[in-house]
């Protein structure tokens, strides 16, 4: 797993003050993912992303977007 660093502003902080957003998976990540699954295998899910508490509400309404949808709405903010 990837440490808390707002993916967005690459802030460090604190778990309690901001959170892991999981955004709907794409095919990318659905393979990804099973694989991560596997035995032997570790890593983050490609299709979860740190936010610091300043960017975390903004991101979690768009959880239920993929990626790459969610991140063309948070980067033009």
């Amino acid at each position: 797993m990837k440490p808390p660093i707002c993916c967005l502003c690459n802030d460090r902080f604190e778990p309690s003050s901001g959170g892991l957003i999981y955004f709907t998976e794409d095919q990318d990540d659905k393979k990804h993912n099973e694989i991560l699954k596997q035995p032997g295998y570790t890593g983050h899910p490609s299709n979860a992303f740190w936010f610091c508490e300043k960017h975390y509400l903004q991101a979690k309404k768009l959880s239920n977007l993929t990626k790459s949808e969610a991140f063309k709405i948070l980067k033009s903010d």
